[in-house]
């Protein structure tokens, strides 16, 4: 395992006004069960969404729960650096493994249960765990039989499963419920953790990237880098306090579902309500009945919230923030949720280096917090260049860049020198991440996305950034989800085609868009010139829309129509 972390980068963190602490997870664990013992904790749908069959943890619970993993893994003999892998839906069982495996000093995988055989399988054999917590089957994925043909290759692998009341679990594998049996306190005691001494600089996590295809790499994430900055920062300046309460609806496998389902809570003693999955009414029913104060996942899902019939009588008078991350937002849905009195606001950043900024700050306008990425953390570098390199002033757009404590991904050394220009010692941007983003910074410090830089349409002379025109006519109501991308023309070099989800009942065509935005006043080389209407957008894993596929496929149109 190979890292590019050196100590020089908690200087230069510290020096932007990173802090830095000495604790890990189970610290924090350890510290909540003694400030808040008795306040709920943690509670999921696993076994089922009606209360009688949410499973409900304290923090003493969990605490106590989580030692007693412990000592059943000790008492096992696995070795001091195992690495294990989850791959399970939201539940109770993978927020455990995070603070067992900060306090043995393992490795913690987290892979997304919709993955499938083929990309299972692939991971698998690069990250060669130790421990596999799994699920036998999810959704007609048979997940034991993967990881029984994994452990051909891998014959050391222990495969525990997750299982919901009166389901039985093959004689070849141990049931993950095992590892709570209370009778491991005769031989083990607390005092024992003693001796387990921790590091926050030790690699803890690993955390898929926002890939498109294939496998996904893997993110190599400490408690120094992945916890003290980023958690610290986004708790704090979103004013996050012991009494809220946050419902993840998304993956807890992904960098978002780390961050605010199991980091932040443990920092501020908040209470996390795990959503197993996903349905509208669900979503509305568990914000009342849990006194939800935080939503938390990516647009895609949110949206559908926010545009199902039933968000309109929906009881949201607990509710005080939406946080998302992964891909914009429809300006129409923010709009609409802070209508409702709930401010949303993004986390801006990447699977390699996390969230980097947010608009939350004291006194911010509406329009920051609607159209602005953020102002950075403290600990990172922001810089927006242009194509020579040169740190660009307020006003200009360029490429977005980002510094903060990184270690690359597992596994791929060469591959993380490259994303962080680590390749050239003499490289002015050394140790940045290139986004591939295109931004600008207003004069009050706030950055502004203005879209994918290989998403950037060329016509004729003139750049147009989708972003822009995505903004636009997201509020038109024959628009239930849009994205714009270039399609090729042999005269201007490429034109604005709309790839449009429309509102049941409608069919909006080119003239609908382009008289909409003449009423606007958008520039008329701006314009859509072709519509396609199609039911879903493609998304990644990460919840962005795939425009690679979109480009793909009004390739392909275009290919057809020029054979007829």
């Amino acid at each position: 395992m190979e890292s590019l972390f050196n100590f020089r980068q908690v200087l230069r963190s510290r020096e932007l006004g990173g802090r830095h602490f000495d604790w890990v997870q189970w610290d924090l664990l350890q510290r909540n069960a003694a400030l808040y013992g008795a306040r709920e904790a943690f509670v999921d749908t696993f076994w089922g969404v009606e209360p009688a069959h949410r499973r409900r943890k304290t923090w003493a619970e969990a605490f106590y729960e989580v030692n007693t993993i412990i000592f059943h893994l000790l008492d096992r003999g696995l070795p001091r650096r195992s690495l294990v892998v989850s791959h399970l839906p939201n539940c109770l069982e993978s927020v455990y493994l995070d603070q067992v495996t900060s306090k043995l000093s393992w490795i913690h995988a987290g892979l997304n249960v919709d993955l499938g055989k083929a990309e299972t399988l692939a991971a698998l054999q690069k990250l060669k765990p130790d421990v596999a917590v799994i699920v036998a089957e999810w959704h007609g994925r048979e997940l034991l039989e993967w990881y029984r043909e994994a452990r051909e290759l891998l014959p050391h692998l222990k495969i525990f499963i997750v299982r919901r009341p009166g389901e039985r679990v093959p004689e070849d594998v141990e049931a993950f419920d095992q590892l709570l049996d209370p009778g491991i306190w005769s031989r083990y005691q607390l005092t024992d953790l003693a001796y387990l001494k921790t590091d926050p600089l030790n690699v803890h996590e690993l955390l898929p990237t926002a890939g498109t295809t294939g496998v996904p790499k893997l993110s190599q994430r400490t408690t120094l880098d992945w916890f003290h900055v980023h958690s610290v920062a986004i708790a704090e300046r979103a004013g996050h306090t012991a009494y809220d309460a946050r419902l993840l609806i998304g993956p807890l496998s992904g960098g978002s579902g780390r961050l605010w389902g199991v980091h932040t809570p443990l920092y501020t003693g908040g209470r996390s309500v795990y959503l197993t999955e996903f349905d509208e009414p669900t979503v509305l029913r568990l914000t009342e009945e849990e006194r939800i104060t935080l939503w938390v996942w990516n647009p895609a899902l949110i949206t559908r919230v926010v545009t199902h019939p039933a968000f309109a009588d929906a009881t949201l008078e607990t509710l005080r923030l939406v946080s998302y991350s992964g891909a914009p937002f429809s300006r129409d849905i923010l709009e609409t949720l802070w209508d409702r009195g709930v401010p949303a606001f993004n986390v801006y950043g990447t699977s390699e280096v996390g969230g980097c900024m947010s608009p939350i700050l004291p006194g911010i306008s509406r329009e920051h917090l609607l159209s602005a990425a953020g102002v950075p953390f403290e600990g990172f570098d922001v810089p927006v260049i242009d194509a020579a390199g040169r740190r660009l002033p307020p006003g200009e757009v360029g490429e977005i860049l980002i510094w903060n404590v990184h270690h690359g991904y597992w596994d791929a050394p060469d591959e993380s020198r490259a994303t962080y220009h680590e390749t050239d010692p003499d490289d002015p941007w050394y140790g940045y991440q290139h986004t591939g983003d295109l931004g600008v910074y207003d004069d009050s410090g706030y950055l502004r996305v203005v879209g994918r830089k290989k998403d950037m349409i060329l016509r004729g002379s003139q750049n147009i950034f989708p972003k822009e025109i995505e903004d636009w006519l997201s509020p038109h109501p024959m628009v239930r989800d849009i994205a714009v991308v270039g399609m090729p023309d042999p005269v201007l070099g490429e034109r604005v085609c709309a790839f449009v989800v429309p509102t049941p009942g409608t069919q909006p065509t080119v003239a609908d868009f382009q008289a909409y935005l003449a009423e606007r006043g958008v520039a008329k080389f701006k314009w859509p010139e072709r519509v396609e209407l199609v039911e879903a957008m493609p998304l990644g894993p990460g919840g962005k829309i795939q425009k690679a596929r979109l480009r793909e496929r009004i390739h392909e149109i275009l290919a057809r129509e020029s054979r007829t």
